[in-house]
């Protein structure tokens, strides 16, 4: 590049800088990634073109070479704009690495220590099958049964729960049903309409129009009853199944607490008077497949 050309790149750089400068930021590229030079509170402008730029207070230098910022930037045709006050903000992306986490080598041996004689459960199905009520395996065995009484009592009670649940809101939807209809309909009972009616004189005149009208008014009047009655009907059906369900429910809640308690006396018999911690427990229902 002459010097003429040189003069006129570096009159172009000046004035964009000059005019765009508050705009957007120009960046040149001679080849390689520019570094460019932080200029200082004041702005020391007129930084060469192919000039070496010192970040902090200084503007930029010339010469082809190193830019200090705290750092040294590599570059050829490092352009600075100190002018512009433009600060060039590097960011880094912190990615986190999660440890594995290791299992405590003796763990599986401190739970066997506490288990002891419970550590019959890997006796094959064919052995809790066959084993002597007062054996090892055999009280295990009896232990796992228990449990799964238990289990299924659990979920009885559940059933017998949403059931009354469900009963109890068939029973409140038909009782605000009824009250709608109370609170829709103001008009009399076909009873009265039919002593009106009764009382009609068929010679007057106004006779026929008389008994039009009341046999309107009756006609809402009795759809009214039925509906009122068939309504009154289903409050007492599901009134009685509140009550079924209700007594259901408390069957079953004292079904569980009595498989609870089965369950816990047949552990203590199977871990022979012991008392086990709850992971002991929990690790020894996972084995049993509880």
């Amino acid at each position: 590049m002459n010097m003429f050309r040189s003069k006129t790149l570096a009159t172009a750089v000046a004035l964009s800088a000059l005019i765009l400068g508050p705009l957007a930021p120009v960046s040149f590229e001679f080849g390689a990634t520019p570094a460019f030079a932080k200029g200082n509170g004041g702005g020391n402008g007129g930084g060469n073109g192919g000039g070496n730029g010192k970040g902090g207070n200084s503007g930029s230098k010339g010469g082809a070479g190193k830019a200090n910022a705290g750092g040294k930037a590599k570059g050829a045709g490092n352009v600075a704009k100190a002018a512009a006050g433009t600060a060039v903000t590097a960011t880094a992306t912190t990615v986190a690495i999660a440890e594995p986490v290791e299992t405590a080598p003796n763990a599986h041996g401190k739970m066997a220590s506490e288990l002891k004689g419970l550590n019959a459960y890997h006796a094959s199905e064919t052995a809790f099958a066959n084993a002597s009520p007062n054996s090892q395996v055999g009280r295990i065995a009896a232990y796992r049964e228990a449990a799964l009484e238990t289990v299924a009592a659990g979920e009885a009670a559940a059933e017998a729960a949403a059931a009354l649940e469900e009963a109890t809101a068939a029973l409140s939807a038909s009782e605000q049903a009824l009250a709608d209809l109370d609170q829709n309909y103001s008009g009399r009972t076909t009873a009265e309409i039919d002593a009106d009616i009764a009382a009609l004189d068929p010679a007057a005149t106004d006779y026929q129009s008389s008994l039009d009208v009341l046999n309107a008014e009756r006609t809402a009047a009795e759809t009214y009853e039925t509906d009122r009655a068939a309504l009154e009907t289903e409050i007492a059906t599901n009134e009685a199944a509140v009550a079924d369900a209700e007594t259901a429910t408390a069957d079953a809640e004292t079904a569980l607490a009595d498989a609870e308690m089965a369950e816990g006396e047949a552990l203590t018999t199977a871990a022979n008077g012991r008392t086990l911690s709850d992971p002991a427990i929990d690790f020894l229902r996972e084995q049993l497949g509880l």
